[in-house]
């Protein structure tokens, strides 16, 4: 993260689109915020996909398993 970065606070750096269609004028996602994580070069996306998993898992497990070994490989462990 660059100092210029660092100063700026929450800002939109990114433009995300649903694949299936659903953020589009009317549908159930119109409008919905989303936040995009950079597991490559943050040092604190890894410990965010950690507690999004942890907090899901007992709706979503199968989502929070899949996350663990998004996790892994990030890091350079066998999934």
């Amino acid at each position: 993260m660059s100092d210029a970065d660092k100063r700026l606070g929450l800002y939109e750096k990114f433009v995300v689109r649903r694949a299936d269609r659903e953020d589009r004028p009317g549908y159930k996602h119109d409008g919905c915020q989303y936040f995009v994580l950079d597991l490559t070069h943050d040092p604190h996306a890894i410990p965010a996909i950690v507690a999004y998993a942890d907090s899901c898992a007992s709706d979503y497990p199968l989502l929070a398993t899949d996350l663990r070994a998004v996790v892994k490989r990030a890091t350079g462990q066998s999934p």
